[in-house]
């Protein structure tokens, strides 16, 4: 346990141990009337503690004997909701603000927020995110503090911000706030920042910062926002009074943008969610409207062979909107012929767009083709081996057949190791034999696996999870033999070794059953035997 408070149970002063022994020592000499506490405000016991000093081993608090305890934070992180009220407190005493602070419990904690208020009557409010938020959490979150707030700013901690909340912020302010705490002595102290997918500022402490009357200002950033206290002010702003439409230009370069966004953060949005940072216009506009717009938001794209941008449109069901067949076709991508088909087309189109426009960006993989009939048509990404002729005198060489893999002698065709997922999943959906196509493909995946680099490796990992337990609840599935372990592999090939030696053992014994005469092959003595004494010469 690293981190206590000083003074009582009830105390908000907290303190991170020195974990060397010597800065302990000098810590006591400096310190000897301090009490040190397990702090309801860290969620712990209330219950005094003492200061452990090892030297080999790190230093730390710890509980008196019999003591019970259910407090789950002890690292040096566990108190920074109480160091960031300090430096908030001292921050506005210098810059003479009227203020309060107050850490929010949210379920997981007594540190998983704190609420920086200042001012009376034209509130501001500032929010110090610690524990992670979903998107729905802080939607509603935001819609209640901008009911009470002139501004609010939000400023979150290491991964507490989900994807699709960075994204409205990105679209709302132009930036994302971010924090982090850094270690000095006893204590720690807060550091901020702020970034966009493209740069960020440096990390500066809270004395850099000022309350404006648009909120918290870092330095090096330049604020873009919307009238009102956050993003859920937007659309009441655009309740309250009549907003001009967009012009077709307009509507065009917002949608890429939005679509431009989805793709570098590796998001799916619906046409809902779109329409909330390309403009409440999209709600309006039927099919073929979006159908046209669509069109005219890819013909202003890279260029032949850059990824099409709406695919990653998607429904509340995670399908591609029907719609999209005819974008595909005004484009020249081809028409599919059925849902199943329009999906997998969206799915490694995604893929593409989250590859080349994510960031860090990656090589993408290549687009699947359609045939006239709009079907997928086969690839076969199997290069030709180099065939050596070798020429002999005295006729051609006889030469072995040389033996199909299983996966091919199942009828699967040639895929690329990233298409092996899309294609488990198709096995489970096909008619026909489905049990031994799909353990065909698993034989297939197993060798891809080797193959494939992260993520595409634990998304293939998961889907033959799912493969394989299909497999297993269908009764036509073909048996399959168990895996042996290490063990068990080591004790069967003793064993056939063992078998191996029999015939030598039983040479061995038939040999010792015919010399049973011990005396055979000895020197016979003298008298004994055919030959008569030795005559001495004369």
């Amino acid at each position: 346990m690293q981190t206590a408070v000083i003074g009582g149970p009830k105390s908000g002063r907290a303190i991170i141990l020195p974990t060397d022994a010597d800065e302990l020592t000098r810590w006591r000499r400096r310190h000897p009337a301090y009490t040190y506490w397990c702090g309801t405000q860290l969620g712990g016991c209330g219950n005094e503690l003492s200061d452990r000093l090892y030297r080999d081993k790190v230093c730390h608090f710890a509980h008196r004997p019999h003591t019970s305890c259910h407090r789950t934070a002890t690292g040096a992180a566990s108190a920074d909701h109480l160091f960031i009220k300090d430096d908030l407190a001292a921050w506005a005493g210098r810059n003479r603000l009227k203020w309060r602070a107050v850490a929010r419990d949210l379920g997981s904690g007594p540190g998983d927020a704190v609420d920086f208020r200042v001012g009376t009557t034209r509130r501001q409010h500032v929010r110090f995110q610690f524990s992670r938020l979903a998107h729905a959490e802080w939607q509603r979150a935001s819609r209640w503090l901008s009911g009470e707030a002139v501004t609010l700013d939000w400023v979150f901690g290491p991964g507490t911000a989900q994807t699709e909340t960075m994204e409205e912020l990105y679209d709302a302010y132009g930036y994302l706030l971010r924090f982090r705490f850094e270690t000095h002595g006893a204590v720690r102290r807060i550091r901020l920042r702020a970034e966009d997918p493209r740069r960020s500022t440096d990390w500066v402490p809270l004395d850099a910062c000022a309350m404006t009357p648009e909120g918290l200002r870092i330095p090096g950033v330049e604020p873009r926002r919307r009238s009102g206290a956050g993003p859920a002010a937007g659309a009441s702003a655009g309740r309250g009074g009549e907003r001009t439409p967009a012009s077709r230009e307009e509507q065009v370069r917002a949608v890429r943008e939005a679509l431009l966004n989805a793709a570098r953060f590796r998001t799916r949005p619906t046409w809902e969610a779109l329409a909330k940072t390309a403009g409440r216009d999209l709600l309006r506009l039927s099919d073929p409207d979006r159908v046209g717009l669509l069109i005219a938001v890819e013909r202003t794209g890279d260029g032949e062979g850059s990824p099409l941008l709406s695919a990653v449109i998607r429904t509340g069901e995670n399908e591609p909107p029907a719609y999209l067949g005819n974008v595909m076709t005004a484009v020249g991508c081809g028409t599919p012929a059925s849902a199943a088909v329009l999906k997998r087309w969206c799915q490694r189109e995604t893929d593409r767009a989250f590859a080349v426009y994510g960031v860090p960006s990656r090589t993408p993989p290549p687009r699947l083709p359609l045939t006239p009939d709009g079907q997928l048509a086969q690839q076969h990404s199997a290069e030709p081996m180099p065939q050596t002729i070798v020429h002999v005198q005295g006729g051609p060489v006889p030469q072995t057949p040389r033996r199909k893999p299983e996966s091919q002698r199942a009828g699967v065709p040639l895929l690329r190791d990233t298409e092996i997922r899309h294609a488990l999943r198709d096995a489970r959906q096909r008619r026909g034999p489905r049990p031994r196509y799909a353990a065909a493909l698993m034989a297939r995946a197993e060798e891809a696996l080797t193959r494939l680099p992260e993520p595409q490796r634990s998304q293939l990992v998961a889907e033959m999870a799912t493969t394989r337990r299909w497999l297993d609840s269908r009764p036509d599935t073909p048996a399959r033999k168990p895996r042996k372990s290490r063990r068990g592999k080591k004790a069967s090939d003793a064993k056939k070794a063992a078998t191996a030696k029999q015939p030598d053992r039983k040479r061995k014994t038939q040999r010792a059953k015919k010399a049973r005469n011990s005396l055979q092959g000895a020197r016979p003595l003298p008298g004994f035997g055919k030959a008569g004494p030795k005559k001495r010469p004369k």
